[in-house]
């Protein structure tokens, strides 16, 4: 019974419907590489993990100066102002704390309005 089995096995073997090796289907074997003589080396892309940290928008000193800016340049509404960089609640709240939707002449009263700077 045993010798039945493994004449079907060198039978299906040597027809290629099963490979008895670890080679693909080229015949390349994955640890060939490794007894040509040489070091295996990979060369990694350059990464740059040095980038700049971005501004935190929502630190009271970032809203200040974006408020000066605005009033410089005659911008009076808060949204006009500070809808490029931040959202909708944040200015609904300046908005709300202020009871006015434009800047007030007093940049003191916006700096009270401000949430505090988070700690990192």
């Amino acid at each position: 019974m045993q010798a039945k089995s493994l004449l079907m096995v060198a039978a299906l073997a040597a027809a290629g419907a099963f490979p008895l090796d670890a080679s693909d289907r080229r015949g390349h074997r994955p640890d060939e590489d490794r007894h040509r003589g040489g070091p295996n080396i990979i060369i990694e892309p350059e990464i740059d993990l040095s980038r700049s940290r971005r501004p935190n928008v929502d630190a009271p000193e970032f809203i200040m100066a974006e408020i000066g800016r605005c009033t410089d340049a005659g911008i009076r509404l808060f949204v006009d102002c500070l809808r490029p960089n931040h959202s909708p609640v944040m200015i609904r709240r300046l908005e709300a704390c202020i009871s006015s939707e434009t800047i007030p002449d007093e940049p003191r009263r916006v700096a009270a309005c401000l949430p505090p700077a988070r700690v990192r």
